[in-house]
C-alpha cells in the first residue's frame, strides 16, 4: 500500500478501488471522503464506522485512519491544505465571525462519525461531487472559484446538519485546560460529568472521548476523575467538623458505604480513619 500525502492546495481525487490504495496513516491536510457506492468499514483514530452509498467523512492534520473495502467502492476525495481556504478569503472583509470549513473539520464529534444527508440533501450532495469531478479535468482547481463555491456548498449542508442536531459549531478544538475546568467546575455533578454530557458539551464524539481523553491527557478519563475526587475529598476529611454522610451526599455517591468503599480501594484505609 502507498502512503497517502498532501502538497497542492486543492487536489481532486476520484477513484474506484476493490481494496484501499493507502495504508494507515497521520493526515498532513484536510479532507473531505465522499462514498458514491461501496461499503465497508472507516477506521479512525481507534474508531471503526461502517460506510455505505451516499456517506461523507471528514479528516483534519493530525488524524490517523484507513478504509477496508467489503464491497468495490468510489471515492471522491477533496485534499486541501489550511492556505487554500485562506486565499480564496477576501481580505478586505472582517470574517473573524465566520465558521470556516477547516474549523468544522476539526470539530471532533463530528470527525468521528459518517454524515448521512436526506432527501433533497442527499442528491443535491452527489450532484455537487459530480460537478467538482467534471470542472476537475479542465482546470487548475486551486484558484477556480466555480470549485470554490461548489466545496463552500458542501460545508453549508454539514452546518445545517450541525443545527439539525442542535450542535453548536465551535470555531476552536478544546484544549486540555478548558476540559480540566470544566470537569473541576462540575465535578459536583455526576451527570454532568458522565462522558455522554462532557463529550457532547466539546463536540467529541461519545465513542471517542476516552480516546481523546487518553491521549491528551496520559491517563484514562475514569482514572483522572477518581484522582479528583480523592483530592477533593481529603481536604473535606481534614476538615474534622464535616460529617462522612455531608462528603458522601455532596459527591454523588448513594451513601457512606459506597464512600468508604471507594476511598479504601484507593486509600488503603476507610475515611474515617483518615480523619
Amino acid at each position: 500500500m502507498r502512503r497517502c500525502s498532501q502538497f497542492e492546495p486543492l487536489k481532486i481525487v476520484d477513484v474506484i478501488e476493490e481494496e484501499y490504495s493507502c495504508e494507515l496513516h497521520a493526515q498532513d491536510h484536510f479532507e473531505v471522503i465522499y462514498i458514491h457506492y461501496g461499503s465497508g468499514v472507516h477506521f479512525f483514530n481507534e474508531i471503526t464506522v461502517p460506510y455505505e452509498k451516499g456517506d461523507l467523512f471528514l479528516l483534519a492534520p493530525g488524524d490517523r485512519h484507513y478504509f477496508t473495502v467489503h464491497i468495490t467502492t468510489r471515492f471522491t476525495y477533496i485534499k486541501s491544505t489550511p492556505g487554500y481556504f485562506e486565499f480564496h478569503s477576501p481580505s478586505a472583509r472582517n470574517t473573524s465571525h465566520v465558521i470556516t470549513p477547516t474549523a468544522i473539520m476539526q470539530i471532533q464529534w463530528l470527525k468521528q462519525d459518517k454524515i448521512s444527508v436526506k432527501e433533497p440533501c442527499q442528491t443535491i450532495l452527489k450532484n455537487t461531487f459530480e460537478n467538482i469531478i467534471l470542472y476537475n479535468s479542465t482546470i487548475d482547481v486551486a484558484r477556480s472559484s466555480i470549485i470554490h463555491y461548489q466545496i463552500l456548498s458542501i460545508f453549508g449542508m454539514i452546518k445545517e446538519y450541525l443545527e439539525a442536531r442542535s450542535i453548536e459549531v465551535k470555531k476552536q478544538t478544546p484544549t486540555n485546560a478548558h476540559i480540566a475546568a470544566y470537569i473541576q467546575e462540575n465535578v459536583y455533578n455526576r451527570e454532568l460529568i458522565g462522558i455522554k454530557s462532557i463529550a457532547e458539551h466539546f463536540n467529541i464524539s461519545p465513542a471517542y472521548f476516552s480516546t481523546y481523553f487518553k491521549r491528551n491527557f496520559g491517563t484514562t478519563y475514569r482514572e483522572y476523575l477518581e484522582k479528583l475526587l480523592l483530592q477533593l475529598i481529603k481536604q473535606r476529611l481534614r476538615t474534622k467538623e464535616i460529617k462522612l454522610k455531608q462528603i458522601a451526599d455532596e459527591f454523588g455517591f448513594t451513601d457512606v458505604s459506597h464512600l468508604s468503599k471507594f476511598f479504601k480501594k484507593h486509600e488503603g484505609i476507610n475515611p474515617s480513619e483518615f480523619k
